[in-house]
């Protein structure tokens, strides 16, 4: 009777970790899949009273240059932390002077600006610098 629970015991201990090496797919990753996003230059913003431009968030290529258009509107862009257009080149941007740039930044990064047009403030972003 002993003989045959020792042999009851290791068949059960058998099945059991011959279920434990069975392959499973928790361990089993997709292949991942990158997918590329091709994006036009920004160059034209068209200033707008309700959205502060018709871009709201605009991609702009290193090297370009960008000019708000102001059509009829009074505005005034300004950066609110880093000037993607170089140290000098975010000072004077409004109706009267409205060609920035180009973008200098080889670093692609997002850039809070506020424009004010017709005496209110706006938050667009300008997206620039990393490549071509």
């Amino acid at each position: 009777m002993t003989l045959s629970r020792i042999f009851s015991g290791i068949t059960g201990l058998t099945v059991l970790y011959s279920f434990l090496a069975l392959p499973t797919s928790c361990g089993e990753q997709e292949k991942i899949t990158y997918y590329q996003l091709k994006l036009p230059c920004t160059t034209t913003l068209k200033v707008d009273p309700q959205t502060g431009v018709d871009i709201v968030d605009a991609y702009v290529c290193k090297n370009t240059k960008v000019t708000w258009v102001a059509n009829d509107h009074t505005f005034v862009v300004f950066f609110k932390h880093t000037c993607p257009f170089g140290p000098s080149g975010c000072k004077h941007i409004d109706n009267q002077h409205p060609t920035a740039g180009p973008i200098v930044s080889d670093t692609f990064t997002i850039y809070d600006y506020g424009i004010v047009v017709d005496g209110t403030s706006i938050d667009p972003h300008i997206i620039g610098g990393g490549g071509n």
